[in-house]
């Protein structure tokens, strides 16, 4: 006995002395060959024709080509328009993560740890691309992230107040993963402490991962933080990064200026 979805040619349900009426002719668009009629058994016991076999022409199979790459071509667009949503820079599109930490925090994340990292590095030593190559990955998985320089997004959220452009700060204290890129390099007033300390601690109470670039060490990025007497801010946000934070030092090399 054939399965319903099983497909049944005009020979075979004569064959087999299935009642049925005759297919209607359709021939291929690119070579004008007859396509073979297919069809189903009903519930009445009776053949219904629902649609025809690939001619398997080269006409045919050069369309079909086409088609894979054009939905391949879009698939790709459609990644890339998602991951400059998350705010990957177009440069780093094609970033791939290079250090076995990034992969280890990758397989980590449905763990629910809270832990992120801290990618320290100098100038041109590749921590957003880095930090991009692990956001292309935890979009892959389903995952919402969002990467954003500390002053771009401290710069929004104050937009975020009195402006429906900006961001309100729940948007980065909600993502399932927040990249802080260039941590050290927004201002230290008050106000800016204050919000920075109210992200990190967000997250941290949450225990969502969080992933920060730097060229400072957690030393220097204190004295940078609180450069403008916001120290009690400024030891609290770095507290609760070291706890959370595995530390990945790609070094001083520039290797913008190296290639």
């Amino acid at each position: 006995m054939e399965p319903e979805t099983s497909f049944l040619t005009p020979a075979e349900a004569e064959s087999l002395g299935i009642e049925h009426e005759p297919p209607s002719k359709l021939t291929c668009q690119y070579c004008g060959k007859e396509r073979e009629p297919l069809g189903v058994k009903g519930p009445n016991g009776k053949v219904r024709w629902v649609t025809f076999a690939a001619c398997g022409c080269v006409g045919e199979a050069e369309e079909e080509a086409r088609r894979d790459k054009a939905e391949k071509a879009k698939r790709e667009a459609d990644a890339v328009k998602k991951l400059l949503r998350a705010g990957v820079p177009m440069r780093f599109i094609a970033s791939e993560i290079r250090r076995p930490e990034s992969l280890k925090f990758i397989e980590s994340l449905s763990e629910r740890t809270g832990r992120g990292l801290y990618l320290y590095g100098g100038v041109g030593a590749g921590k957003t691309s880095e930090a991009s190559a692990i956001v292309k990955a935890v979009i892959r998985s389903g995952r919402k992230a969002v990467l954003t320089t500390t002053l771009s997004m401290l710069n929004e959220i104050s937009k975020g107040y009195g402006d429906s452009e900006g961001k309100d700060i729940s948007h980065f204290i909600r993502a399932d993963l927040l990249v802080l890129d260039d941590v050290g390099k927004e201002n230290a007033n008050s106000w800016a402490a204050t919000t920075m300390f109210e992200v990190v601690n967000g997250r941290y109470e949450r225990m969502l991962p969080t992933i920060y670039t730097s060229q400072y060490s957690f030393s220097e990025l204190e004295r940078r933080m609180s450069r403008s007497g916001e120290r009690e801010s400024a030891q609290a946000v770095l507290s609760r990064i070291v706890q959370t934070s595995t530390l990945v030092d790609l070094g001083r090399t520039d290797r913008r200026r190296s290639r």
